[in-house]
């Protein structure tokens, strides 16, 4: 494969923002500004522009939009099962049993039976009777449902629940109240403050979020017990979400699993219209039209290149729901957004899909939470939405990436501000944190660092304050350095040949790429690429994106390519490996002969 020319993009500043009245945003929250920065040259292009296609925005949408803290009582009523069906024995056994096994004591679903549901996947999903009952009134001794929710976060100490209401129940006219514990955030806030910030951000919907202090009373005698500090995020999708927000009835709204607008086997639709069998392995449906045509219709249109990209982007997306919710998740920093974390909304009668804002805990800063899993060297800025043919179509094309730097800077400068991350984070310290020092959450704090646990706490709570500036930092870093690729390797006729032209080589500024390429021997107890492992060190190329590095002598092999430009900027590849434990960034390992994964 061959260098395609990038066309070369003159990035600008920009300029004064425009009030929000005139970028069609009246009737969202109002938040603290940041303190007035020095004008910039103007923009020739203003980044939001008001339109018939804009997402309607509800008055009234956020009615408990004030910080506070809901108190939820919730007492168990016997939930008998019997007879044979899926059992979990225990937390990674779900079996088809004759009947119900110890972990259902006397034929009882328990809370305990409840958290054993580890496995998302599996066929087995307890749930629990629950008299509910809420502190400000609106719930009294109602019927409730309660199970597990979430997918890793199943496997922390402390889970996260689902409480639903039985028919013609209500808390703020939501039936269901989505429960997360955010066991891995330190300072399990970040959700919220994410949805409370982009509550005023216009062209894209928030989500109603609420701190709750749940105490549940088992039945035994020992009255009701603290499960500590809870999150709820109102649910996405269902008829009454569409309601509240003035959409149309009837509409599809998905929650993405592991979809990134890339061709996908399993996104098929039956003759009727209807989802597939491996449809929602993608695109969970939330609320279902019956017909789901134009999402596989929009993702053959993206993966056409003889169609231009205006006209497909013109059907099936909206600019200004596009760029607020691209702008908003580079500034809050949710970098996991690029398969999964976000949601689509595709009106009835119509094949426009609107990005919609999901699960914000990994945002914010997380990545350098103490004790976190690094993410690879791409996942952040520019770069981490380069592997989905809408974003790498629509930033590369001209004029593009321009218009997402205005963005960003309007969006950073009127509603993602330094002052409204301080007025929020200032109105939720004296409710959380009383919870989060005392049991049970003290015990189970993510603290990973030095100190005591709430002092980890408060040092990272302070943190939160610069990480939106940090992170737009980030996104001006990524627009300095070539978009990563991916790496393949095969055998030809025993010579080792590496190729890394996909995606086409782009760099934000139009310039030259070169590229460097590593062999090293793969050697148990030897760091990756060490000076005594090295086996090719070719001299970097340019103009090309493949190249045949001869014959290798049987075994393992890393191989790693590395793009930069002359200004010494540089990008690894999408891809990584893992030698002796450790994951090693940007490189492929193989074996020879074959050039087969390791």
């Amino acid at each position: 494969m061959h260098c395609r020319t990038s066309p070369r993009f003159h990035l600008t500043l920009l300029g004064a923002c425009l009030a929000l009245a005139s970028c069609g945003g009246g009737g969202y929250e109002s938040l603290p500004a940041s303190p007035p920065t020095p004008p910039a040259p103007p923009q020739s292009q203003a980044p939001f522009t008001p339109g018939p296609g804009d997402l309607p925005h509800a008055p009234g949408l956020y009615p408990y939009a004030t910080p506070a803290l809901l108190a939820l009582d919730l007492v168990y009523q016997p939930t008998p099962v019997s007879g044979s069906g899926w059992y979990l024995a225990d937390k990674s056994n779900c079996r088809q049993l004759a009947g119900p096994p110890p972990s259902y004591p006397g034929g009882m679903v328990t809370l305990d039976t409840v958290n054993l549901d580890e496995d998302k996947a599996d066929d087995c999903e307890p749930e629990i009777k629950v008299l509910a009952s809420s502190g400000d009134g609106q719930v009294k001794s109602a019927a409730a449902k309660m199970r597990l929710r979430g997918s890793s976060t199943r496997l922390a100490q402390l889970k996260s629940y689902r409480v639903k209401f039985d028919k013609g129940v209500t808390w703020s006219g939501e039936d269901t109240l989505n429960l997360n514990k955010h066991p891995y955030d330190l300072t399990r806030v970040r959700n919220k403050l994410a949805f409370d910030l982009m509550r005023s951000v216009p062209y894209h919907e928030s989500l109603r979020t609420q701190f709750v202090d749940i105490r549940y009373d088992a039945g035994d005698g020992a009255g009701p017990q603290p499960m500590g500090l809870f999150t709820h995020v109102e649910k996405l999708g269902g008829k009454s979400y569409l309601e509240r927000r003035g959409w149309v009835a009837g509409s599809n709204v998905y929650k993405v699993a592991a979809f990134n607008f890339n061709a996908d086997a399993r996104l098929q639709t039956l003759a009727d219209g209807k989802a597939g069998p491996g449809f929602e392995q993608l695109l969970e449906i939330e609320s279902d039209s019956g017909n789901h045509r134009a999402i596989v219709a929009a993702v053959k249109a993206l993966g056409d290149d003889e169609t231009p990209l205006q006209t497909t982007f013109g059907r099936y997306f909206d600019r200004n729901n596009y760029l607020a919710w691209l702008a908003t998740a580079i500034l809050l920093g949710n970098w996991d957004t690029a398969s999964q974390n976000y949601g689509l909304y595709q009106p009835l009668g119509s094949d426009r899909f609107y990005l919609l804002p999901w699960d914000y805990d990994g945002a914010l800063g997380y990545p350098q939470q103490p004790g976190a899993a690094a993410y690879p060297s791409w996942n952040r800025g520019l770069s981490s939405w380069w592997d989905s043919t809408l974003h790498r179509r629509f930033l590369s094309a001209p004029g593009n990436l321009a218009l997402l730097r205005a963005a960003v800077e309007e969006i950073r400068g009127k509603y993602l501000t330094d002052a409204a991350v301080k007025q929020l984070l200032d109105s939720y310290r004296p409710i959380v944190e009383p919870l989060l020092a005392r049991a049970p959450d003290a015990d189970q704090l993510d603290a990973r660092g030095s100190g005591t646990p709430m002092q980890q706490w408060t040092a990272e709570y302070q943190r939160l304050q610069t990480v939106i500036g940090a992170n737009h930092g980030l996104f001006l870093e990524s627009l300095q350095r070539p978009m990563p690729f991916w790496l393949a390797g095969s055998d030809k006729a025993g010579s080792l040949e590496l190729d890394w032209g996909w995606p086409a080589p782009f760099h934000p500024q139009g310039k030259p790429i070169s590229y460097r390429v590593e062999v090293a021997r793969a050697v148990a107890g030897k760091e990756a690429f060490a000076a005594d492992t090295m086996a090719l060190q070719p001299a970097p190329v340019s103009g090309r994106t493949a190249l045949n590095l001869g014959p290798l002598p049987a075994g393992r092999y890393l191989v790693r390519v590395t793009a930069s430009d002359a200004d010494g900027n540089r990008s690894n590849a999408f891809d990584s490996t893992v030698l002796d434990g450790k994951t090693v960034d940007g490189a492929l390992c193989l074996a020879m002969p074959g050039a087969t994964p390791c």
